[in-house]
Protein backbone atom coordinates (compact mmCIF):
# COMPACT_ATOMS: atom_id res chain seq x y z
CA UNK A 1 0.00 0.00 0.00
CA UNK A 2 2.75 2.92 0.78
CA UNK A 3 4.38 1.67 -2.32
CA UNK A 4 1.88 2.29 -4.40
CA UNK A 5 1.21 5.78 -2.59
CA UNK A 6 4.46 6.77 -3.42
CA UNK A 7 4.03 5.86 -7.08
CA UNK A 8 0.78 8.12 -7.47
CA UNK A 9 2.40 11.16 -5.38
CA UNK A 10 5.49 10.86 -8.07
CA UNK A 11 2.52 10.82 -11.07
CA UNK A 12 0.99 13.64 -9.37
CA UNK A 13 3.88 15.76 -8.91
CA UNK A 14 5.13 14.64 -12.90
CA UNK A 15 1.91 15.89 -14.19
CA UNK A 16 2.09 19.07 -11.61
CA UNK A 17 5.64 20.02 -13.29
CA UNK A 18 4.06 19.81 -16.87
CA UNK A 19 1.05 21.49 -16.96
CA UNK A 20 1.83 24.99 -17.46
CA UNK A 21 -0.24 27.68 -14.98
CA UNK A 22 -2.69 29.12 -16.15
CA UNK A 23 -1.80 32.87 -16.02
CA UNK A 24 1.24 31.65 -18.61
CA UNK A 25 -0.45 29.83 -20.68
CA UNK A 26 -3.27 33.33 -21.01
CA UNK A 27 0.49 35.14 -21.97
CA UNK A 28 1.17 35.49 -25.56
CA UNK A 29 4.95 35.14 -27.01
CA UNK A 30 6.75 38.43 -27.94
CA UNK A 31 10.22 39.71 -29.01
CA UNK A 32 9.76 42.82 -26.97
CA UNK A 33 13.32 45.12 -27.96
CA UNK A 34 12.19 48.28 -26.64
CA UNK A 35 9.90 49.80 -23.67
CA UNK A 36 10.98 53.21 -22.53
CA UNK A 37 9.39 56.44 -20.91
CA UNK A 38 9.90 59.99 -20.75
CA UNK A 39 7.94 63.17 -20.03
CA UNK A 40 7.83 66.29 -22.26
CA UNK A 41 8.97 68.04 -19.12
CA UNK A 42 10.75 67.64 -16.18
CA UNK A 43 9.51 71.28 -14.18
CA UNK A 44 5.76 71.98 -14.24
CA UNK A 45 3.93 74.56 -12.53
CA UNK A 46 0.60 73.64 -10.43
CA UNK A 47 -2.12 74.07 -13.12
CA UNK A 48 -0.43 73.07 -16.34
CA UNK A 49 -0.55 70.23 -18.65
CA UNK A 50 2.28 67.96 -19.48
CA UNK A 51 3.02 64.41 -21.58
CA UNK A 52 3.89 61.34 -19.96
CA UNK A 53 4.78 59.35 -23.58
CA UNK A 54 5.21 55.29 -22.89
CA UNK A 55 6.84 53.75 -26.08
CA UNK A 56 7.09 49.86 -26.87
CA UNK A 57 8.72 48.08 -29.43
CA UNK A 58 8.12 44.60 -30.71
CA UNK A 59 9.30 41.94 -33.76
CA UNK A 60 6.00 40.95 -34.41
CA UNK A 61 3.08 42.41 -36.00
CA UNK A 62 0.11 43.05 -33.63
CA UNK A 63 -3.25 45.24 -33.89
CA UNK A 64 -2.91 46.05 -30.33
CA UNK A 65 -0.96 45.94 -27.05
CA UNK A 66 -3.36 45.52 -24.34
CA UNK A 67 -0.87 43.75 -22.32
CA UNK A 68 1.04 47.30 -21.26
CA UNK A 69 -0.16 48.51 -18.14
CA UNK A 70 0.42 52.31 -17.88
CA UNK A 71 1.69 53.49 -13.88
CA UNK A 72 -0.37 55.10 -11.18
CA UNK A 73 -0.71 58.90 -12.10
CA UNK A 74 -1.34 59.66 -8.31
CA UNK A 75 -2.51 62.52 -7.80
CA UNK A 76 -2.30 64.27 -11.06
CA UNK A 77 -5.35 64.93 -12.76
CA UNK A 78 -5.34 62.27 -16.12
CA UNK A 79 -6.83 65.25 -18.85
CA UNK A 80 -6.17 62.41 -21.46
CA UNK A 81 -4.79 58.99 -22.68
CA UNK A 82 -3.79 58.69 -26.49
CA UNK A 83 -2.36 55.04 -27.82
CA UNK A 84 -0.96 55.00 -31.25
CA UNK A 85 0.13 52.03 -32.94
CA UNK A 86 2.38 51.85 -36.14
CA UNK A 87 3.30 48.25 -38.26
CA UNK A 88 6.15 47.73 -40.37
CA UNK A 89 8.39 45.05 -41.68
CA UNK A 90 10.54 45.69 -38.36
CA UNK A 91 7.65 45.11 -36.35
CA UNK A 92 4.98 47.33 -33.88
CA UNK A 93 5.93 49.96 -32.37
CA UNK A 94 3.12 51.00 -29.76
CA UNK A 95 3.31 54.83 -28.13
CA UNK A 96 0.68 55.88 -25.62
CA UNK A 97 0.13 59.63 -24.35
CA UNK A 98 -0.55 60.28 -20.90
CA UNK A 99 -2.00 63.96 -20.34
CA UNK A 100 -1.67 65.02 -17.07
CA UNK A 101 -2.14 68.34 -15.02
CA UNK A 102 -0.27 68.36 -11.26
CA UNK A 103 -2.50 69.88 -8.45
CA UNK A 104 -0.05 70.36 -6.08
CA UNK A 105 3.72 71.22 -5.76
CA UNK A 106 6.20 68.47 -5.29
CA UNK A 107 8.42 65.80 -6.39
CA UNK A 108 6.71 62.64 -7.98
CA UNK A 109 8.24 59.62 -9.31
CA UNK A 110 5.91 57.45 -12.17
CA UNK A 111 7.01 53.59 -11.96
CA UNK A 112 7.64 52.50 -15.03
CA UNK A 113 5.15 51.38 -17.30
CA UNK A 114 5.18 47.07 -17.98
CA UNK A 115 3.57 44.38 -19.69
CA UNK A 116 3.79 40.27 -19.14
CA UNK A 117 4.28 38.27 -22.11
CA UNK A 118 6.18 34.93 -23.06
CA UNK A 119 9.73 36.06 -23.96
CA UNK A 120 10.55 34.42 -27.26
CA UNK A 121 14.19 34.65 -26.85
CA UNK A 122 13.57 31.92 -23.16
CA UNK A 123 10.30 30.69 -23.58
CA UNK A 124 9.52 31.91 -20.23
CA UNK A 125 6.86 34.13 -18.76
CA UNK A 126 8.68 37.67 -18.16
CA UNK A 127 7.80 41.02 -16.87
CA UNK A 128 9.67 43.31 -19.17
CA UNK A 129 9.11 47.08 -17.42
CA UNK A 130 10.14 50.78 -18.43
CA UNK A 131 12.28 53.05 -16.59
CA UNK A 132 10.49 54.87 -13.89
CA UNK A 133 10.34 58.77 -14.38
CA UNK A 134 10.84 61.76 -11.86
CA UNK A 135 9.00 65.03 -12.57
CA UNK A 136 8.98 68.39 -10.21
CA UNK A 137 5.85 70.26 -9.65
CA UNK A 138 6.54 73.58 -8.88
CA UNK A 139 5.02 77.60 -7.27
CA UNK A 140 1.79 78.33 -8.41
CA UNK A 141 -1.35 78.72 -6.32
CA UNK A 142 -4.09 76.35 -6.57
CA UNK A 143 -7.03 77.01 -7.65
CA UNK A 144 -9.67 76.54 -4.61
CA UNK A 145 -7.24 79.34 -3.31
CA UNK A 146 -7.62 81.66 -6.29
CA UNK A 147 -11.44 81.17 -6.23
CA UNK A 148 -11.47 81.93 -1.99
CA UNK A 149 -9.81 85.44 -2.45
CA UNK A 150 -10.75 86.40 -5.92
CA UNK A 151 -13.60 88.88 -3.82
CA UNK A 152 -11.42 89.78 -1.72
CA UNK A 153 -8.88 90.97 -4.76
CA UNK A 154 -11.62 92.45 -7.06
CA UNK A 155 -12.20 94.79 -3.72
CA UNK A 156 -8.55 95.37 -2.98
CA UNK A 157 -8.53 96.71 -7.10
CA UNK A 158 -12.09 98.45 -6.78
CA UNK A 159 -10.17 100.50 -4.09
CA UNK A 160 -6.94 100.84 -5.83
CA UNK A 161 -8.77 102.31 -9.16
CA UNK A 162 -10.94 105.11 -6.66
CA UNK A 163 -7.63 106.25 -4.99
CA UNK A 164 -6.14 106.57 -8.42
CA UNK A 165 -8.97 108.58 -9.93
CA UNK A 166 -8.99 110.69 -6.69
CA UNK A 167 -5.26 111.49 -7.17
CA UNK A 168 -6.03 112.57 -10.97
CA UNK A 169 -8.87 114.80 -10.18
CA UNK A 170 -6.88 116.59 -7.43
CA UNK A 171 -3.74 116.90 -9.97
CA UNK A 172 -5.96 118.15 -12.80
CA UNK A 173 -7.90 121.15 -10.29
CA UNK A 174 -4.06 121.91 -8.57
CA UNK A 175 -3.29 122.75 -12.53
CA UNK A 176 -5.92 124.03 -13.36
CA UNK A 177 -6.22 126.61 -10.20
CA UNK A 178 -1.88 127.36 -12.14
CA UNK A 179 -3.28 127.82 -15.21
CA UNK A 180 -5.36 130.63 -14.09
CA UNK A 181 -3.19 132.83 -12.19
CA UNK A 182 -0.69 133.11 -15.60
CA UNK A 183 -1.59 133.77 -19.15
CA UNK A 184 -1.66 130.89 -21.56
CA UNK A 185 0.44 131.51 -24.80
CA UNK A 186 -1.63 130.71 -27.92
CA UNK A 187 -0.91 126.99 -28.73
CA UNK A 188 1.12 126.29 -31.87
CA UNK A 189 0.24 123.44 -33.22
CA UNK A 190 2.15 121.15 -35.11
CA UNK A 191 1.07 118.45 -37.50
CA UNK A 192 3.02 115.32 -36.40
CA UNK A 193 3.62 112.74 -38.85
CA UNK A 194 0.70 109.54 -38.13
CA UNK A 195 2.61 106.69 -38.25
CA UNK A 196 0.79 103.31 -39.51
CA UNK A 197 -0.14 101.14 -36.73
CA UNK A 198 1.87 97.80 -36.34
CA UNK A 199 0.09 94.89 -37.89
CA UNK A 200 -1.56 92.36 -35.40
CA UNK A 201 0.45 89.29 -34.58
CA UNK A 202 -0.85 86.25 -35.74
CA UNK A 203 -0.63 82.57 -34.73
CA UNK A 204 1.06 82.40 -38.22
CA UNK A 205 3.81 84.69 -36.89
CA UNK A 206 3.84 83.03 -33.74
CA UNK A 207 5.18 79.72 -35.68
CA UNK A 208 7.71 81.24 -37.92
CA UNK A 209 9.66 82.61 -34.71
CA UNK A 210 9.33 79.36 -33.22
CA UNK A 211 10.23 77.77 -36.33
CA UNK A 212 13.42 80.00 -36.75
CA UNK A 213 14.11 79.08 -33.00
CA UNK A 214 14.23 75.29 -33.66
CA UNK A 215 16.15 75.45 -36.63
CA UNK A 216 18.82 77.56 -34.37
CA UNK A 217 18.68 75.40 -31.96
CA UNK A 218 16.90 71.99 -32.52
CA UNK A 219 16.76 71.20 -28.65
CA UNK A 220 13.91 69.92 -26.25
CA UNK A 221 12.11 72.89 -25.32
CA UNK A 222 12.58 75.14 -29.18
CA UNK A 223 10.42 71.69 -30.28
CA UNK A 224 8.03 71.56 -27.63
CA UNK A 225 7.70 75.70 -28.35
CA UNK A 226 7.01 74.94 -32.02
CA UNK A 227 4.95 72.59 -31.97
CA UNK A 228 2.31 74.40 -29.05
CA UNK A 229 2.53 77.49 -32.02
CA UNK A 230 1.45 75.02 -34.53
CA UNK A 231 -1.56 73.68 -32.14
CA UNK A 232 -2.64 76.80 -31.09
CA UNK A 233 -2.93 77.78 -35.32
CA UNK A 234 -5.12 74.53 -35.65
CA UNK A 235 -7.42 76.09 -33.16
CA UNK A 236 -6.38 74.61 -29.89
CA UNK A 237 -4.10 74.88 -26.60
CA UNK A 238 -1.01 73.79 -26.30
CA UNK A 239 -1.78 71.12 -23.95
CA UNK A 240 -4.45 69.46 -26.50
CA UNK A 241 -4.26 65.96 -27.97
CA UNK A 242 -2.62 65.65 -31.36
CA UNK A 243 -6.49 63.98 -32.76
CA UNK A 244 -8.21 67.27 -31.12
CA UNK A 245 -5.52 70.01 -33.25
CA UNK A 246 -6.32 67.70 -36.34
CA UNK A 247 -10.15 67.75 -35.85
CA UNK A 248 -9.63 71.50 -35.35
CA UNK A 249 -8.34 72.47 -38.92
CA UNK A 250 -9.01 71.29 -42.73
CA UNK A 251 -5.89 73.15 -43.49
CA UNK A 252 -3.98 70.13 -45.28
CA UNK A 253 -0.66 71.91 -45.07
CA UNK A 254 -1.13 72.38 -41.43
CA UNK A 255 -2.27 69.17 -40.86
CA UNK A 256 0.62 67.72 -42.33
CA UNK A 257 2.80 69.95 -40.30
CA UNK A 258 1.04 68.86 -37.00
CA UNK A 259 1.50 64.84 -37.84
CA UNK A 260 5.31 65.25 -38.37
CA UNK A 261 5.45 67.75 -34.98
CA UNK A 262 3.74 65.00 -33.12
CA UNK A 263 6.14 62.06 -34.54
CA UNK A 264 9.61 63.68 -33.54
CA UNK A 265 8.37 64.98 -29.99
CA UNK A 266 6.86 61.43 -29.35
CA UNK A 267 7.70 58.79 -32.06
CA UNK A 268 10.00 55.41 -31.60
CA UNK A 269 13.55 56.65 -31.00
CA UNK A 270 14.65 55.55 -34.49
CA UNK A 271 12.38 57.77 -35.86
CA UNK A 272 12.77 61.07 -34.45
CA UNK A 273 16.06 61.96 -36.35
CA UNK A 274 14.01 61.46 -39.74
CA UNK A 275 10.84 63.08 -38.39
CA UNK A 276 12.84 66.59 -37.82
CA UNK A 277 13.37 67.70 -41.33
CA UNK A 278 10.40 66.23 -42.29
CA UNK A 279 8.51 68.98 -39.79
CA UNK A 280 10.84 72.08 -40.55
CA UNK A 281 9.68 71.05 -44.36
CA UNK A 282 5.91 70.68 -43.46
CA UNK A 283 6.16 74.40 -41.71
CA UNK A 284 7.79 76.08 -44.07
CA UNK A 285 5.28 75.00 -46.92
CA UNK A 286 2.43 75.68 -44.71
CA UNK A 287 4.21 79.52 -43.82
CA UNK A 288 4.89 79.46 -47.48
CA UNK A 289 0.92 79.00 -48.62
CA UNK A 290 -0.04 81.54 -45.69
CA UNK A 291 1.90 83.87 -47.07
CA UNK A 292 1.02 83.69 -50.56
CA UNK A 293 -2.78 83.69 -49.93
CA UNK A 294 -1.99 86.98 -47.99
CA UNK A 295 -0.76 88.47 -50.89
CA UNK A 296 2.72 89.08 -48.00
Amino acid sequence: MSRGRAVLGLAFAVAALLTPPARAASLRTLHVDALSMRADRAAIPVGEVFHLAIHVHVRENVAALDELVVPDVGTMTLEGDERQVSSSSAGTDVVETLTLEPTAAGTFTFKGAYLDAIDARTRKPSRFSANPVRVVVVGGTPRTTLVMFAPIWRLMLGIMIAGSLVLVALAALVTLMRLRRRPVPPPVLVAAPVAPPAPPRTPRDDVADALRAYRTAPAHDSLMRLRGALFVAAGVTAGATLRDALAATPDRELRTALGAAERTAFGPAHERDASSPELVAATETWLSAGAAASGR
